[in-house]
């Protein structure tokens, strides 16, 4: 999803506010609704993962929080200074050759960099590895916030703090959304975390925490998962639908006065409420339909073992795919320059998950380069396979 979200983006209606990309093509009503679809859930469903598997991290330390933030250095931190060091660089050259061959710059800034605005103003900071630096800062707050749940005080109140926790976190994000619409509705870029996509991005991370203490096996969320599933569905319509429209009017934008009030505050609102509340419900639908299917694939070795390896590839993918996309698109768009929009999306998604996953293969899997940069752990097991002590433990 994210990949083919970032290969959209030349082919939007209602482009991003804030997002600066190297090439501006031929426009689809249909990959727009996509993309703006993707946007809205996709971030929401990583984080909710990576707050419950954090906790779960977290616990099997002992709650010991020196191993547990040395374990989640080496896992974000590492891959985020390769990343820094070697990706951003790649796409900083690319997205100015992205706007020369535009047009839109001389030939000359390839040397300087000294972009003018308005493209000088979103071309630096972090880009598509922001989140890898948010997790990591989530991930000591939540070292301060665990020590609380083993205190008497809160084992007494723990009822009340999953139902409160169930009711505050999408209503905060959903306020964050009410003043800053951007946080989903455009792109904060730079070097430091934003305040207010830190926050809303935070619910879903302390969402899945919540998730690691109340209901560590899924029990409520398989119960719930089609119900669920449908209800984000239509409800990431019902905001693709606000949203853009809330763009065309001008209301949301890194620049736009007044910013969410600027137009109707009952529309600010309503695009607010129905945001969040689309990210939960589609994300914990997602992730209880997945686990509600994960037998079926177990008794399919093969599915099995192919969905175990593409999991372990995907964060090589998600750190490497970002120029490939870039450079795709701009050779598309003088290659094939009648061709389809989505046809272009599907290409440039399927050349960089496949260059991302071979050069998984020959360069991070099972090479002393991939533990070094924190992308190669211990050997996991394919989905459905069970230890033998577990086996005996079951007997």
């Amino acid at each position: 999803m994210v990949v083919f979200l970032h290969a959209a983006v030349p082919y939007l209606t209602h482009p991003m506010p804030g997002l600066l990309w190297p090439v501006r093509d031929s426009t689809s009503s249909f990959v727009d609704a996509s993309f703006w679809a993707i946007e809205i859930v996709v971030m929401p469903l990583f984080l909710v993962l990576s707050g419950f598997y954090a906790f779960k991290a977290f616990r099997s330390c002992d709650a010991d929080a020196k191993t547990f933030l040395n374990s989640r250095a080496r896992r974000l931190i590492r891959p985020l200074l390769f990343a820094a060091v070697v990706i951003l660089p790649i796409d900083l050259y690319l997205w100015v050759l992205g706007l020369i061959a535009d047009g839109l710059v001389p030939m000359t800034k390839l040397r300087s960099l000294k972009i003018p605005s308005p493209h000088g103003d979103h071309l630096w900071g972090t880009s598509h590895l922001w989140f890898l630096l948010y997790v990591f800062l989530y991930g000591c707050v939540l070292v301060a916030v665990a020590r609380c749940f083993r205190s008497g005080v809160a084992l007494k109140y723990r009822p009340t703090i999953r139902r409160a926790s169930a009711i505050a976190l999408p209503a905060v994000g959903a306020l964050v959304l009410t003043f800053a619409p951007e946080v989903v509705f455009g792109f904060q870029h730079a070097f430091m975390p934003v305040f207010s996509k830190w926050l809303y991005s935070g619910t879903f991370f302390a969402g899945g925490a919540m998730i690691a203490i109340f209901d560590p096996h899924f029990r409520t969320i398989d119960r719930l998962a089609y119900r669920s599933f449908l209800h984000g569905t239509l409800l990431v319509a019902a905001a693709v639908v606000l949203g853009t429209w809330s763009l065309d009017t001008g209301s949301i934008g890194i620049d736009a006065p007044d910013r969410a009030l600027s137009r109707s505050t009952l529309a600010s609102i309503s695009l607010a409420f129905i945001t969040a509340l689309a990210a939960w419900t589609f994300s914990l639908g997602a992730i209880g339909v997945a686990n509600r299917q994960a037998q079926r694939v177990a008794s399919m070795p093969r599915l099995a073992k192919a969905v175990t390896y593409l999991g372990d590839a995907s964060f090589w993918v998600y750190l490497v795919h970002h120029p490939i996309v870039g450079l795709v698109q701009i050779d598309l768009k003088w290659l094939m320059p009648g061709a389809s929009p989505m046809l272009k999306a599907l290409i440039t998604t399927g050349i960089a998950c496949g260059f991302a996953v071979v050069t998984y293969e020959l360069l991070i899997r099972k090479t002393w380069f991939g533990g070094f940069i924190g992308l190669t752990f211990a050997p996991k097991k394919s989905i459905g396979e069970v230890d033998e002590p577990t086996i005996r433990r079951a007997a």
